[in-house]
């Protein structure tokens, strides 16, 4: 009897949108964790694919939240194992995001520091110069000058 019992709460609408936002939610962690690795690899051919994969899934999870099929701790089906396994998995998957987007954050910061020194151009704001007018410059002298 028991066992008719969870099958009932497997065909459960809320219950299998809280399995499908776990099983979404468990994929979206190992895109993220794909994700860092293409970050800290600078592989963008691959990244570009990641992040769409990434969105797809974000899609998924934001449609079964906005369509109501997760159902309200308090009055839905009270599965706490799987509701609390839910949360875990969507924190962790926050956590990781942040950390990525601060990874993609310092590579643009490195890419653009890169493009100043190659081309010659500042992209960070002026700073003043010795006679007090802003200045682009940052000092020193012309290397091949003697």
């Amino acid at each position: 009897m028991s066992t008719m019992r969870r099958t009932d709460r497997l065909e459960d609408p809320g219950v299998a949108a809280l399995h499908r936002l776990a099983a979404d939610g468990q994929e979206l962690l190992g895109v993220l964790e794909a994700e860092r690795d293409a970050l800290l690899g600078r592989d963008p051919a691959a990244l570009e694919g990641i992040v769409a994969h990434k969105l797809a899934l974000l899609t998924a999870i934001e449609g079964l939240l906005k369509a109501g099929t997760v159902p309200d701790p308090e009055t839905g089906p009270r599965d706490l194992d799987l509701r609390h396994r839910v949360d875990e998995i969507l924190e962790e998957a926050v956590r990781r995001n942040e950390l990525n987007g601060r990874i993609a954050a310092q590579r643009e910061i490195s890419v653009r520091q890169a493009l100043d020194v190659l081309t010659g151009r500042a992209s960070t704001p002026p700073l003043y110069g010795p006679a007090g007018r802003a200045s682009t410059c940052r000092g020193g002298q012309a290397i091949g000058i003697a």
